[in-house]
């Protein structure tokens, strides 16, 4: 069938045209092909090897990319707003300033993935694994966190689970060494050697409430 992708911006410009299977087959034939700004809203693109591709830009909204392989894509920029990426692999992936509010990423692999300053208000990041993953500015808000993995490092995701807290819920002594931490970011061994066991209780707090890697991760730096 004769598949058109158009840019997002102006429809008329033609980015890709020819002969493919489907939407999904002619931007696998196409990975290296430049397909920023494309067009492609409520596609369905399951189980799609997009690895590298470039789709910065690209309206992806409402898309379906479950099980795709996205592995170092280009997607800075990307609308993926209500987009389903549930198991993909976006390890290395390029979201910079991306657009996911309210998308489903549960169990997606985003280690190394660069989201700095994306935009992940309501989005499922249930058993998403976020190992060495960039979130550096951004928007965490009302996104589903719980159950996500190798969260531990993340300065930035330690900061929106504690911004989540209620003042009560921790002891004046225990926010003082909280804030020291989100002054000076996450270094194991700096805490203990400020504070030994007594910030293991902070932890334990925030393993009660569905974030345990914390605390795990404590206990073996203490031995």
């Amino acid at each position: 069938m004769k598949i058109e992708i158009v840019s997002r911006w102006d429809r008329t410009k033609i980015l890709l045209c020819g002969e493919y299977e489907s939407i999904k087959d002619a931007l696998e034939k196409n990975r290296d092909a430049d397909l920023g700004g494309a067009d492609l809203r409520g596609a369905d693109l399951r189980g799609a090897d997009l690895r590298g591709a470039d789709l910065r830009d690209a309206h992806l909204g409402d898309a379906y990319l479950g099980d795709a392989y996205l592995g170092d894509a280009y997607l800075g920029g990307a609308n993926l707003g209500g987009a389903y990426l549930g198991d993909a692999y976006l390890g290395g992936a390029h979201l910079g300033d991306a657009y996911l509010e309210g998308a489903y990423l549960r169990g997606a692999n985003l280690g190394g993935a660069d989201l700095g300053g994306a935009h992940l208000r309501g989005a499922n990041l249930r058993g998403a694994n976020l190992g060495d993953a960039n979130l550096g500015g951004a928007n965490l808000g009302g996104a589903y966190l719980r159950g996500a993995k190798s969260y531990v490092n993340s300065h930035d995701f330690f900061a929106e689970i504690i911004r989540r807290q209620k003042v009560e819920d921790f002891s004046e002594a225990e926010w003082a060494m909280i804030g020291v931490i989100l002054v000076h970011r996450i270094c194991w061994d700096s805490i203990k050697k400020r504070y030994a066991k007594k910030i293991m209780p902070v932890f334990k707090k925030l393993a009660k409430v569905g974030f345990d890697e914390w605390a795990i991760k404590y206990a073996e730096v203490m031995g």
